[in-house]
């Protein structure tokens, strides 16, 4: 095993190790389509075009003051920092080891929070199709089933998925076109859809309208997570900026498109809040509606299978920098997965499941966990939009003296991306947090179920850290990673 070297800059366990023991099997368009997915609900698409014409600009601005900085902003650090552990590794350079790991803390646990709430979106796509209606107990089963069907996918070899994920992908730009397709074609026909309203298209409301805003952060947050598998890059470098660009071209296509199509289909009150873009479809050709859910339905499971597998890689970061027990870092041999992390983080979503979705109506639980999701994921990105700037002028040398991409215009620029960026995520912190998704929902009642979901995420952070640090404190460096020094004596001897 390597040694962990010293000076001014010492590599830290998950700089050094994930590179002997992990393989590197992701390239620019496995990159991409894995972007894409962490990134892409449709069902977005469905919930933001609840809100009629309004939403449209509210998308812009979202893509414009949160997706472009935050791309801006990864692409730097990954490339100034190639490794496994994104958040927590930029954020552990620049701020100090506490911070790091609630950063990496608020930057996992959407996982958590997106494997509770994610298998209900499938399976509403997977009941529309069939025309089907569930029970509460049969909906939590299948339910728990759609997400260990996911959790057993991420267990396979990320190679494997990752082809998957480049057909899925292809399959998603073909919905969302066929969705405005069909609502074009609705719409020569003079029949009935959201009338369109320019004054809502030009306009910005936040009045009335800033709940959308805080969702249409929601489906653009998570640009970091690629970088989890940092050590899995074929090359970083080459790629990162890549991906960025044409993952958040392919992510805003497929958003505004697919919500286009769906207002010009329907009128804003017959819009499904979760399945809409699948029932605009029900305006086009028969039985294109029912495929085209049935689609959705599979692509989100690919789409949960690449959740677990990203976010996998920081639950086995914390534990090389022992944060966590020695249990947390082991790889399967033969699919260099970290099995325990996988099976921890589906464990804790499977009983979010059973507890929330006995407590409420299946729309309202969805809704008042991605409201959750959105505060606590949107919060991550302080840690990549601060460490932006001390990056800059702590690691001067490096800059200096090293060739890799950074954002033009130097100094400026740098400050301007933090800054439009940082106030884009507080802004939509507190949409998120105080106008609730659904009229349906009082904004008291809201508020108590995001604050509750919220304030437990952050207790469990503080107990992780505490206890975490107490128990695998008590083993040595070498202790810690004596395992991943096997893993890596076999790969020597089969190579």
């Amino acid at each position: 095993m390597t040694a962990i070297a010293k000076g001014p800059e010492t590599k830290l366990a998950a700089e050094l190790v994930p590179e002997r023991v992990l393989p590197r099997v992701l390239n620019t368009f496995g990159l991409t389509a894995a972007y894409v997915f962490i990134i892409c609900w449709i069902s977005g698409s469905s919930i933001m075009s609840t809100g009629g014409w309004s939403s449209i600009p509210m998308w812009v601005l979202g893509i414009v003051v949160f997706l472009i900085p935050a791309g801006l902003a990864v692409a730097e650090l990954g490339n100034l920092w190639p490794a496994q552990g994104g958040v927590y590794i930029w954020a552990y350079r620049t701020l100090n080891e506490p911070l790091a790991f609630l950063g990496g803390f608020l930057s996992w646990i959407p996982v958590v929070l997106n494997g509770a709430s994610g298998p209900s979106v499938v399976l509403s796509f997977a009941l529309f199709a069939l025309h089907a209606k569930v029970g509460l107990t049969v909906s939590i089963i299948l339910q728990l089933i759609i997400l260990w069907l996911a959790v057993g996918l991420a267990l396979r070899k990320l190679a494997a998925t990752q082809r998957v994920m480049n057909a899925a992908l292809i399959v998603y730009a073909l919905v969302a076109v066929s969705v405005l397709l069909v609502g074009i074609a609705h719409a020569a026909r003079g029949s009935s859809g959201t009338p369109v309203s320019w004054h809502d298209i030009t306009h910005v409301n936040f009045g009335t309208y800033g709940w959308i805003f805080g969702l249409v952060l929601l489906y653009l947050v998570g640009v970091e997570t690629p970088f989890n598998m940092g050590a899995e890059f074929l090359s970083v470098r080459r790629s990162a900026t890549r991906m960025i660009l044409f993952g958040s071209i392919a992510l805003s296509g497929i958003y505004l498109l697919s919500t286009i199509g769906t207002m010009l289909a329907l009128p804003t009150d017959k819009i499904d809040p979760v399945v809409g873009v699948a029932g605009a479809l029900k305006m086009g050709v028969p039985g294109i509606a029912e495929v085209a859910a049935i689609a959705i339905a599979i692509i989100l499971v690919i789409a949960l299978t690449t959740y677990q597998s990203a976010y996998s890689r920081l639950i086995f970061v914390s534990g090389l920098e022992r944060h966590l027990p020695r249990l947390f870092t082991h790889l399967n041999p033969r699919t260099r997965n970290p099995v325990t992390a996988i099976l921890v983080q589906a464990s804790i979503s499977s009983t979010m499941i059973v507890v929330l979705f006995s407590q409420s109506s299946l729309t309202n639980v969805f809704l008042y966990l991605n409201g959750a999701l959105s505060v606590v994921w949107l919060c991550s990105g302080f840690f990549f939009f601060v460490p932006l700037v001390i990056a800059r002028n702590k690691y001067k040398q490096r800059y200096a003296t090293e060739s890799f991409w950074r954002i033009p215009g130097g100094m400026p620029a740098v400050y301007l991306v933090a800054l439009i960026g940082s106030l884009g995520t507080a802004a939509g912190v507190y949409y998120s947090f105080t106008l609730p998704f659904s009229p349906s929902i009082a904004k008291g009642t809201w508020m108590t179920w995001v604050g509750s979901i919220t304030g437990g995420t952050l207790i469990a952070a503080g107990l992780v850290y505490f206890f975490g640090r107490r128990s695998a404190g008590k083993l040595t460096e070498t202790d810690a990673l004596a395992h991943l020094a096997v893993l890596d004596d076999a790969e020597t001897r089969v190579s």
